[in-house]
């Protein structure tokens, strides 16, 4: 079951960067995932002390946004963001199974760019995980 949409952020290289410039990711675009704790005596055995933090997303492998998924890529989904922990691709059976773990830093988000190259909008803005 796609039942929760996430977005696909990418980490983008800053044009110059400057002392004490943070890494910067650009949303890629949303797609529908499912999504489960990863819990029980396996989330254990690998060690995870908290495994409420840690989650499995499954999704169709297509369309452009599934296929600029690298393990690099951070997910974001109801306001936190998740770093990719593995990505298994599927291709026979056109499916994605992402592991990542719930981020507690913050993320600097880029705004997007149109077509002829003006940046969206303003500045640049910066997502505070958690509450």
């Amino acid at each position: 079951m796609r039942n929760h949409r996430i977005t696909i952020l990418n980490k983008v290289a800053p044009a110059e960067k400057a002392f004490g410039e943070k890494t910067g990711y650009r949303r890629e675009g949303s797609l529908n995932s499912s999504y489960e704790f990863n819990k029980g005596t396996k989330a254990l055995r690998e060690g995870s002390l908290d495994a409420y933090d840690s989650v499995v997303f499954r999704m169709n492998f297509s369309g452009n946004v599934a296929k600029k998924i690298t393990r690099e890529s951070l997910i974001e989904m109801r306001g936190k963001i998740y770093q990719i922990q593995s990505l298994n691709a599927d291709h026979q059976e056109n499916k994605i199974i992402i592991r990542a773990t719930e981020m507690t830093t913050q993320v600097n988000i880029v705004p997007e760019p149109y077509s002829d190259g003006r940046i969206d909008g303003g500045s640049q803005s910066s997502h505070e995980i958690g509450g």
